[in-house]
Order: C-alpha cells, then structure tokens, then sequence
C-alpha cells in the first residue's frame, strides 16, 4: 500500500483534471508498470519463527518421503526448498540469536526426518530413540543450517532503475542475472559438499548410522550407478546441489519477474541440469552391463551359483526360549528339505505340461540367518578345543535325523549360517565371545567360521559397561531384559573360499557379512580381491518385529552392490531375504502372496559371481569426501574473504546498474 499510494492519488488526481475526457486505455495500463518501479522497494519481512519452523519441518517431512515406507523418491529433489526458504527468505537474522535460528530450523528438519524414517527404534528401545533422535538425528542438518543461513545467503544486488529505456534496461537485467549465477553455483556446490561431509559424519561417529543418507532414495535411478566411483555417502551430493541451485534459480527468475515483467535464460542451471542427463545416460547404460546376467556379471556363464535361503520368521520370544530349541533345528531342516522338494516338483510338473525333458539345478548352497542355532557353541580359550556333547555339534553329525541325511537323500550342499562362538577359560568363565558367520561344507568339523567386526552398540556390546555402570541397568530398565556378554570384534578382512559346488576344486570369495555389517560401505570395500566373489549378508532383523526397518536394510545393503560391482545373498529370519545383482536390480526376493516379506519359506535364485573388476571405490574408499571438505573449504574461505574486501561495491549509476569489476559479492 505504501509503494503504490502516490501512484494512486496521482491517478484519481488525472481522472478529476480530465473528467469528460477520453483516457487512453494503453496509457492506463502502461502507466503504473513504468513509473511504480523507480521507487525503492522495501525489503521482503522476515518470515515469523512458527512459519520457518513449519517450513523446516516439511523439509523433514520431504526426506522421510523419499524412504520406505512412502518411497517417493522424486521427493529427494526437492526435500531441501522449504529448508532453504526458512534459512534466506527475507533479510538475515543478526547475532546470536540469529545463528541459534538457523541453527534450530536445520535441527527441526533433522528431528522430523529421523523422526519419521527411524520410528522402527522404538521397536528396539523408545529411550534409546528418544535421545538419538533429539541430540544426533538434529544435530548434522542443524549445523548444515547455521553454515548456509550465516555464510550463504544469497546477496542483494542493487537492481536496475525501471526509468531506463527499455534496450538500456534490458541489458542491465540481463548483466544483473549473469552476476547472480556465479555466487549460486558457489552456494549450491558448498552446501551440496557440506551435506554430505556431515553425512560422512553422521555415519562415522555410530559406525552404521548413516542410514538413509540422501543417496540412498536415488536406488533404482541410473543416477545410483554412479557409486562405483563416488561410494553412496557422495551420491548424496547430486540432490543437495539441485535443490540448493534451484532454489537460487527461482529466486532469481522471481525478482526478474516481480521488478522487470521477463525473466532471462538460467544458462547457467541448465547446464546442471545437462551434466546431470549425462551422468543419467552413463547410468542406464551401465545399469545394463552389470545386469545380472550379462556377461560381465556371470564371467560368460562360468560363474553362477544356485543358492537357497530359509526364512523361519520367528519372533525374539520364540527365537530365544530355551524350550524352542529342538523345534527351531526341526524346523531349519523341515523348511530346508521341503524347499529342496518343491523345486523337484516343479520341474517335473513343467516338464509335464511342456512335454519336453527339464534339467533341474539343486542349490549349491544353503543359507541360514544370523544365530539359526538357539544355542553357541562352546570352546576351550587355552586350547582352542570344542567341548563334547553340545547340540549344535550334534546338530550337524552325520547320524541320520540330522543335516547330513538331507544332504544324502535329496542333494548334496555347503551350508552358510549365523553361529555364535564362546570360548571359556579352565575356570569356567566367558574369555571371548564371537557372532560368526560359519561355513560348513560337512559336519562340524568342516567349520569355518568368519567373526563379525562391527558390533551393534547395546545390541551386543554396552560401552564403557565397566566405567559407567548405569548404561547397563539403562539397557536393562529399557529392553527389559539383562545384555549378558560382551562380543568380541573381529579383525580379518580376508574373503572365505567356498566351492562353487560340493567337491568341485572351483572357489568363490565369500565376502562374509553379519547383520548390519551390509550397510557400511568403508568396511567391505576391504575384502574385495580381483577374483569372482559374492556378497553373503546373514542377518536376525527380528529385533524391530514387523515394521519398516527390514525393507530399509535391503535397500542401503543394495549400494554394497553398485560400490563394488558384486552380487549379495541376504538371509534374513524376518525378512527381507533377498538376492541382488552387481548393479543393485533384485534377482530373487522371498514374500508372501500380498508382498509382505514376513512370511516363513525358502527363496532360491541363481546369483552370479563372475564379476572381477575392482571399482575405484573398493580401491580408494570415501575419497570423494575429502574433495567435498576441500571444496567446500575453498568457497566458504572465498566467502568469508568476499565479505572484508570490496562487498557491495555494485551500484546504480547514472540509471545504469553497473558493479565494479574487482568487487566479489557477499
């Protein structure tokens, strides 16, 4: 009202001189267009806390779209506008109070995010999740926000006076927008490289915890293939730097628009946007080469095997009641044989119906979860020795009722399973304690069993149990149950040789993975070798009961897949057991008849390990993360530098915006 009212008096001033005259209706319209914009214009209002906070917390709510369960990807490349939009709509917030603002609106978007995407903890311990969320889950988006609403805010250049003539003025819009996309490349390409810094570090600080990162919603876009060289933690890049570019590209087009009726071409987002159809185009196309049977995946045919996984889908209480025990080993074996006689089945029904003669594949391999067996199995630390008489040992004989007489009746077969190790001093007490991945290609003295490295915090370990022992009686009060032992991490990186088939002198290298272990892409990368080799994952995920954290795991192991161009087999004992090709597609998955991937069964797929390449990220790791830092470095020095010396020199001069060509925007 303030801007337009000399405008309107002059206006009704004219109609009053001139009443009974014709008034041209050109002139009418043109009028206000060409004279309202020479005068200066306030600056926007900043947006109130509620509608920043509100804002933020649809960015949070954006991000946990682009997840299962809603699984809207597209979601990923927009889920940072309402962010952005609290932290620069509007003139800065000053001091203190003003860095605590940006701060709280990154927290908030952090919180909803987490919030949303991990409610599955609660399953586990809801005064775990409650402090995890409120203090970790925040804490990276919050700094995220304090760095970009106090260092990258988009500057204000002067704008072009609307009194020149219009060629004057069009090229002084046109000199405005070109000085604009250089400080938004910058922006966007600092707050992208921030991002996932603190990705990196969000995982690097709980090994694990950087689940769900922004690269991880690109799965099933060639865009993911990408993580051969980058890894998935810097895939997180490519949303945050269209989000954050966008943003700026809109604001510009907008205040074009609002002051001048026209806006000019964003050559300079464009080409973002073509780097990207780019990399899109390279993606499909690799997307293709390691399809799981391509040749490249399957050496030509040479290297596939047949695998069978069994799912019992018990849940905890059923899993650990010492009274289950001799039905759990019954149940291993009677799912197992029945899976085995299924397929028999099959093929001779479809030989039947085809009239043609089937050749038929039996699995080669057979994989259990993480701890199948109800009990560990027990050691002697001083000598290394087994203690007679236990069950599992028992289990795996060759007396009739047990494995070996499926081997003998239906078809011979290396088993994989989830074991878990103790060994006891002379006096009786626990000395070490493993959860392993074992295999054996007979009974239990064929053991090979592979110890797992990176444990679960409060899920097989209390740290500091000793110096703090209120964690314990925490744990306790919260899980309701004592955590007993400590496990003890392992160290080998070395791939487990396994027989392609029972007896034949042909390995594959089993890259041996327990539990959660699939999901940290700076641990595996270890083991891969220039030799064909197979991811195996085995896995309990009973924990978390019927909620979403299943189908999550899957999809942040799938990268494992894409980083290191080799397939995966996980056996899980409430689902998803799933079988995966070197490009992340899924070969086999087991469900039931509505989808669901709580059911008990056997999936059987054929999974090719023929690949031996090895990816620039098996070889270097995270490097793309310290070229963020650096890069990020660079600009926010830059920035800082820009603010000191010759900042807001632009001015309009003579009706002409003209910026002084050693001046550096703010």
């Amino acid at each position: 009202r303030s801007t337009l009212f000399p405008y309107t008096t002059l206006f009704r001033s004219s109609m009053r001189k001139n009443a009974g005259a014709p008034f041209p209706l050109k002139r009418l319209c043109f009028f206000p267009y060409s004279t309202m914009h020479a005068v200066p214009r306030s600056t926007p209002r900043a947006l109130p806390l509620w509608a920043a906070f509100l804002l933020s917390a649809l960015s949070g709510a954006l991000m946990a779209c682009s997840f299962i369960p809603v699984d809207w990807s597209g979601c990923v490349w927009i889920a940072l506008l309402p962010l952005l939009t609290a932290l620069w709509y509007g003139p800065r917030r000053e001091g203190k109070r003003g860095g605590l603002a940006y701060f709280l609106y990154g927290w908030t978007c952090g919180v909803v995010f987490f919030g949303i995407s991990l409610w599955w903890i609660n399953e586990v311990s809801t005064l775990g999740y409650i402090p995890l969320i409120l203090f970790y889950g925040g804490l990276f988006p919050g700094i995220w926000g304090l760095v970009m609403g106090t260092r990258f805010r988009p500057e204000r250049l002067p704008l072009p006076d609307a009194q020149l003539p219009p060629a004057e003025r069009r090229r002084a819009w046109k000199e405005w927008a070109m000085r604009d996309m250089a400080p938004s490349a910058a922006a966007a390409l600092a707050g992208a490289s921030l991002w996932v810094c603190l990705e990196w570090l969000r995982g690097w600080m709980i090994p694990g915890f950087n689940w769900n990162n922004l690269g991880v919603a690109l799965y099933g876009n060639p865009l993911a293939q990408w993580a051969e060289y980058f890894g998935v933690t810097a895939l997180a890049f490519i949303p945050a730097v269209f989000s954050i570019w966008l943003w700026r590209v809109c604001r510009r087009a907008g205040t074009m628009v609002m002051h001048e009726g026209r806006r000019s071409v964003p050559w300079d987002f464009f080409m973002l946007v073509a780097v990207l159809l780019g990399m899109f185009v390279i993606g499909v196309q690799w997307t293709a080469r390691y399809a799981p049977l391509s040749d490249v995946s399957t050496g030509k045919g040479a290297f596939t095997i047949p695998v069978m996984t069994v799912q019992l889908n018990l849940s905890q209480k059923e899993k650990w009641d010492a009274a289950n025990r001799e039905n759990i080993y019954r149940e291993l074996l009677e799912t197992t044989e029945q899976g085995m006689l299924e397929l028999q089945e099959k093929a001779l029904e479809r030989s039947a119906r085809e009239g043609t003669e089937t050749s038929l594949e039996m699995p080669a391999w057979v994989i259990w979860p993480e701890s199948s067996f109800p009990i560990s199995t027990f050691y002697r630390d001083s000598t290394g020795e087994r203690f007679p008489g236990q069950d599992n040992v028992n289990f795996l004989s060759a007396e009739e009722e047990y494995v070996q007489a499926i081997r003998d009746r239906v078809c011979n077969f290396i088993l994989l399973t989830g074991t878990d190790d103790i060994y006891l001093s002379d006096e009786g007490r626990v000395a070490r304690a493993y959860n392993c991945l074992t295999v054996f290609e007979g009974d239990y003295s064929t053991a090979i069993p592979f110890a797992k490295s990176i444990l679960v915090p409060f899920g097989e370990y209390i740290p500091m149990r000793e110096t703090f022992p209120f964690l314990e009686k925490a744990f306790e009060a919260s899980a309701g149950t004592a955590m007993g032992m400590n496990y003890t991490p392992g160290t080998s990186s070395n791939p487990v040789p396994v027989p392609i088939r029972p007896g034949s002198s042909v390995t594959v290298g089993v890259i041996p993975l327990v539990c959660f272990e699939d999901v940290v892409g700076s641990w595996v990368r270890r083991f891969v070798r220039p030799e064909p080799q197979v991811l195996v994952n085995v896995t309990n995920d009973g924990w978390f009961n019927r909620s979403w954290a299943n189908e999550q795991h899957w999809r942040n192991a799938a990268f494992r897949c894409i980083e290191l161009r080799r397939s995966m087999i996980r056996a899980a004992n409430t689902g998803v057991s799933v079988a995966l090709g070197p490009n992340g597609a899924v070969i086999a998955d087991l469900r039931d008849t509505s989808g669901s991937p709580f059911t008990k069964g056997v999936m059987t797929a054929k999974l090719p390990a023929g690949c031996t390449e090895v990816t620039l990220y098996a070889m270097l790791g995270d490097w793309a993360i310290p070229a963020c830092f650096l890069l990020f470095l660079v600009l926010l020095i830059r920035r800082i530098l820009a603010g000191g010396r010759g900042a807001g020199k632009e001015s309009v001069r003579n009706g002409v915006y003209r910026p002084d060509r050693g001046a550096t925007p703010r």
